[in-house]
């Protein structure tokens, strides 16, 4: 008979090796997202299908870190320093990958000045993310703790109201600034997806007839990735052009696809418990394979003429293939000890 903690671990690894292959297909088909021609809707169905990736991580970070109680100097040293060797090694990898390719950064002293002032490949701006979302955990931990369900409910909903005000702003065309001007900022931003994903979980656990939630929440997702898509269809042709404003991870419908993506691989993990051993060792190398399968979808990119075709069915192979080839060199990374640090 399988414990509780057996399935909530199974559960968060579910979570996060899916989350990282919507990483890859959603990168994956971006490619092809920005002209108007007879392959875009591919683009945009699988772009919208997979907008909940970055938020599922984040979630998990909530479920794994708000409940606990430590320390600050224990969390620093555990959970804060850890973030720090993969972002200096994926940078030094694509930076001195870059130079290779023609790119030049100047002397050492340059080098860590391009570190400091941001992501050199787009994708690793996730890493610079993590470290300011870190450093907040522990004083978002009190909040979680220190609040009762009615608080945490005014919270998220605050969260989510001024976090949908970008986006009414561009549709509505309004200059003023209301975050700045009444000082709501504080309600902004990805962290809240920590405290989203700590209340989801609680809410999951509470639910009698769970697989009845879990169907409804299935519903809801393709329901949501289906606004998005609609919306980036009907906005983009509004402008001109492929516009992503309705892809923005604080975007209301991939919030929205994000709560209910969640409580699906969270419902789905419980029942696989069975599988709980490779899925932990698929999950331990999904950071590495964050971190790398950019530098492996430009090989394969330059390499086959795979997106040429028709992306209905070559965005998904392609996305297979740069996963499936991405933890393979992960695993192998991670043989060498040193590289279970960065990976």
């Amino acid at each position: 008979m399988q414990t509780g903690g057996h399935r909530f671990s199974a559960a968060m690894d579910m979570a996060r090796v899916v989350a990282c292959f919507m990483v890859v297909l959603l990168h994956v088909a971006a490619l092809n997202f920005h002209s108007f021609d007879g392959q875009w809707w591919a683009s945009n169905f699988y772009d919208s299908l997979t907008r909940s990736c970055v938020p599922l991580f984040l979630m998990i970070t909530g479920v794994l870190l708000l409940g606990r109680q430590e320390p600050l100097p224990a969390f620093l040293r555990k959970r804060f320093l850890r973030i720090l060797p993969p972002l200096l090694f994926w940078s030094l990898f694509y930076m001195t990958w870059n130079t290779f390719q023609g790119e030049h950064y100047g002397p050492w002293y340059d080098w860590l000045r391009t570190l400091a002032n941001g992501p050199v490949t787009f994708h690793l701006w996730y890493l610079y993310a993590i470290v300011g979302i870190y450093l907040f955990v522990p004083f978002l931990r009190k909040i979680w703790h220190a609040t009762g369900p009615v608080e945490k409910k005014t919270y998220l909903a605050l969260w989510a109201l001024v976090s949908a005000w970008p986006t009414v702003k561009t549709l509505a065309g309004i200059d003023t600034d209301l975050l700045e001007v009444y000082g709501v900022g504080s309600f902004f931003g990805l962290v809240g997806y920590l405290f989203l994903g700590a209340y989801v979980r609680e809410l999951y656990m509470r639910q009698r007839d769970r697989r009845r939630y879990w169907l409804v929440n299935v519903m809801l997702f393709a329901l949501f990735s289906s606004l998005t898509m609609l919306a980036t269809y009907a906005y983009s042709r509004h402008s001109g052009e492929p516009d992503p404003l309705f892809y923005d991870y604080l975007s209301p419908f991939v919030l929205a696809s994000s709560f209910c993506a969640f409580n699906v691989l969270y419902g789905l993990g419980t029942r696989v418990v069975e599988y709980a051993g490779p899925l932990k060792q698929l999950s331990a190398c999904t950071l590495g394979v964050y971190c790398i399968h950019i530098f492996i979808l430009q090989r394969l990119d330059d390499a086959t003429p795979l997106m040429d075709a028709d992306n209905w069915w070559s965005i998904p192979v392609m996305a297979v293939c740069v996963f499936l080839l991405s933890m393979a060199a992960i695993m192998a990374l991670r043989r060498f000890r040193p590289f279970e640090y960065v990976t």
